[in-house]
């Protein structure tokens, strides 16, 4: 049977700056530019398809919701190294939640300038994705 789709191809964030926040998100996770307009810009992964693209909003917008228990976010971003992440963002400035360990993830939040939570995600072998998320990260 023929794939209906591929993949992910982009993940939208809401910003108030256009310009602000793609200087942070280049700079914070090394993202690189390939479209700029008045109201977005396209941003993408080094040697990867899904782009991230920011979308200029008047105010700020919720990138999570809410599940009775907790605030789940809408998208993360995969680690195969959280600590490294962890202590590089950190370093470059970025407001971090702290690491925390819970059903075989470990994850932390960075917090973009408009208080944006970009989930940061390590699986540890525990968990039903980690085979999928390491045969990915071999393959690179």
């Amino acid at each position: 049977m023929e794939k209906i789709i591929s993949f992910v191809s982009g993940i939208f964030i809401p910003v108030t700056d256009i310009a602000r926040s793609e200087e942070w998100y280049v700079r914070m996770f090394g993202l690189e530019t390939i479209e700029k307009t008045e109201y977005r810009v396209g941003l993408k992964f080094p040697n990867a398809q899904t782009l991230v693209l920011l979308w200029k909003v008047e105010k700020p917008q919720p990138v999570q919701f809410d599940t009775g228990k907790d605030l789940m976010p809408y998208f993360n971003f995969t680690s195969y190294d959280i600590d490294r992440s962890y202590r590089q963002l950190k370093a470059k400035g970025a407001e971090l939640s702290e690491i925390h360990e819970e059903d075989g993830y470990r994850f932390f939040q960075a917090f973009d300038l408009d208080g944006n939570p970009v989930d940061i995600v390590e699986e540890t072998g525990q968990t039903p994705y980690f085979t999928h998320k390491n045969h990915l990260r071999n393959a690179k």
